[in-house]
């Protein structure tokens, strides 16, 4: 059942259930669709959220950085109850209540120093170091884990960087949060990124992927 869509929305929603395939550990979206700003920085495609929502049929579902509210505007489309909080509209969400007993949890938090999101202070983008950027991954997983019912999901989607030639894994410091609880792990094609159109010398190898990675909450 379709709630609140535009008709662009419904359009793209409906083509896309119809000849979707199941999800696997790599995913590819050439066109990130009509949900959300295509203008926020890192905004994440709404196949991604479609492919999630199908798979694992949560009833209710929070996006504790939603950005420009890609996760809203799938959720609302695909009539599933939703909770979105943001920094920029005031809400601290490594620190502040985000509710509980979710099914699941779509967490994409900024990529460390790679883009500045604000000044404010509690912005995970501003952190004063690598080990402080780390050290607030930790303190948001257990935060949002917590805000999980029995049997949810937290999903973190993550890339990597490179830092003055040192390459940062992300990734990796995601994985290891809690190999307890770990499910899955989903690598996701970047596409339309500045790197793939850039002309390197020597061995330089761009950075073409994001990860997801999946913990589930025991029942």
């Amino acid at each position: 059942m379709l709630v609140n869509s535009s008709m662009r929305d419904a359009h793209a929603l409906n083509h896309y259930l119809r000849q979707r395939h199941p999800l696997t550990s790599v995913v590819s979206y050439p066109e990130r669709g009509p949900w959300g700003d295509n203008r926020y920085p890192g905004n994440c495609t709404g196949y991604l959220l479609i492919d999630l929502l199908a798979t694992y049929q949560p009833r209710t579902v929070c996006d504790p950085m939603e950005g420009s509210g890609t996760s809203r505007e799938v959720c609302a489309d695909m009539g599933v109850v939703y909770t979105g909080f943001d920094l920029r509209h005031g809400h601290d969400s490594l620190h502040d209540d985000v509710g509980n007993g979710y099914d699941l949890i779509f967490w994409h938090p900024p990529y460390g120093a790679m883009k500045r999101y604000s000044d404010d202070p509690r912005d995970m983008s501003g952190a004063a170091s690598l080990a402080a950027f780390v050290s607030l991954l930790q303190q948001g997983y257990q935060h949002f884990f917590a805000a999980l019912g029995p049997g949810g999901r937290l999903a973190v989607l993550m890339g990597d960087m490179r830092l003055r030639g040192r390459y940062i894994p992300f990734t990796s410091e995601v994985v290891q949060l809690d190999r307890r609880n770990l499910e899955s792990i989903i690598i996701k094609r970047q596409h339309n990124v500045s790197s793939r159109h850039t002309a390197y010398s020597g061995s330089f190898i761009p950075i073409l992927h994001e990860t997801l990675t999946i913990f589930r909450r025991p029942m």
